[in-house]
């Protein structure tokens, strides 16, 4: 006896639908941890090139250069600060010149004379002020001429990065290329893991479709193709991408009209028992979709858009019994027959009689 699929509960559909997807999520998150793991593989190092293809006396001469700009940079600082303070010094000894000459001053319009200590530091103030202007004088040539040697070994500085960029050119096409190859290396060992769980997944999904595990087949297949898309996207330039995408959408659209025309054309049997089911349930032929008019609907007329809107017809007991064959009447097709078991009339396009459960072989 042929095993008959049977409608599940909506909890437990629910559930199949939640865990399907939480399987998809869970095959891409495993996908990616592994796609992850591949990229990790070394690519061409560019600081490595660039040291091992530029000239030494360059590389040397950079450091030396960077090094003495340092060097005078403090030097600069140092400089600075020293004449911050030999300024405040001189400023503070002006300010005791300017007060003692003041008493001066004042002694002289007095008839007076400044005390001998106050004589001796005038002279003092005045000796500090002097050696002080000259230390400034001095410091600020020393200044200049650090700012000279600074804008020197700058401008030498300027000239050695333009010939290592010069140098350099070569070695970043070098890099330029290695990269790219690395980064198809890299696309072809991802590709090369994910493409035959495609095939696989492919081939089951032709296998399984609308079958027990059909969920499971769509869920992983779901995630490996979205992970195929996504390193395409990555590591594929975007025209070629775009071509790619293009192709392969077309290709399933395609796949999907064919299976679509070849239903129309030789449907399958569930898809006709469903067809006919609801055919059947609204009163309808399977076949040229004009109204059953049997029984007590014999001489009624609906629509589908009408039909939900009739009011039930009651049934007389009398003839309810007398159930007869049924032939449509617009396409020729035997809708109700008698059964050759138990004599009763029974659906002719379904499978079992309702009075005895007689199966139909061609059915």
């Amino acid at each position: 006896m042929k095993t008959r699929k049977q409608r599940s509960s909506f909890m437990l559909r629910l559930m199949v639908f939640g865990f399907s997807i939480a399987v998809g999520v869970l095959a891409f998150w495993l996908l990616g941890y592994i796609i992850h793991d591949i990229d990790r593989i070394q690519g061409p190092n560019y600081t490595q090139m660039l040291e091992e293809g530029l000239p030494k006396e360059l590389q040397d001469q950079r450091q030396e250069l960077t090094a003495q700009l340092a060097d005078l940079k403090q030097q600069i600082a140092a400089t600075e600060q020293r004449r911050q303070l030999t300024g405040q010094t001189t400023s503070d000894s002006q300010q005791t010149i300017n007060q003692l000459l003041q008493l001066k001053r004042n002694a002289d319009q007095n008839a007076t004379s400044l005390s001998e200590n106050q004589q001796q530091a005038l002279t003092e103030s005045l000796q500090l002020f002097l050696a002080n202007q000259s230390q400034a004088q001095a410091l600020n040539a020393e200044l200049s001429q650090l700012n000279e040697e600074r804008n020197d070994v700058q401008a030498e500085q300027r000239t050695n990065a333009s010939a290592i960029t010069t140098a350099s050119r070569p070695i970043e096409t070098e890099y330029e290329h290695l990269y790219q190859q690395h980064q198809w290396r890299l696309a072809a060992y991802k590709l090369g893991m994910l493409v035959p769980l495609l095939l696989v997944c492919g081939w089951l999904f032709v296998r399984h479709t609308g079958g027990t595990y059909a969920m499971l087949v769509y869920a992983i297949s779901g995630a490996v193709a979205s992970r195929v898309l996504l390193v395409m996207h990555e590591h594929f330039p975007a025209i070629y991408f775009k071509y790619i995408l293009i192709g392969l959408s077309l290709a399933i659209a395609t796949g999907v009209l064919v299976r679509l025309l070849r239903l129309v054309a030789k449907p399958s049997r569930d898809w006709l028992l469903r067809q006919y089911r609801e055919a059947y349930a609204n009163f309808f032929c399977p076949i040229c979709d004009f109204p059953i008019q049997r029984g007590p609907l014999k001489y009624a007329a609906w629509t589908r858009s009408s039909l939900k809107k009739h009011t039930p017809i009651a049934i007389d007991p009398a003839t309810a019994t007398l159930d007869q064959p049924y032939t449509c009447p617009c396409c020729e097709t035997s809708l109700f027959q008698k059964c050759e078991k138990c004599g009763d009339v029974r659906h002719s396009l379904l499978p079992a009689c309702e009075k005895c459960g007689d199966v139909l072989t061609d059915a």
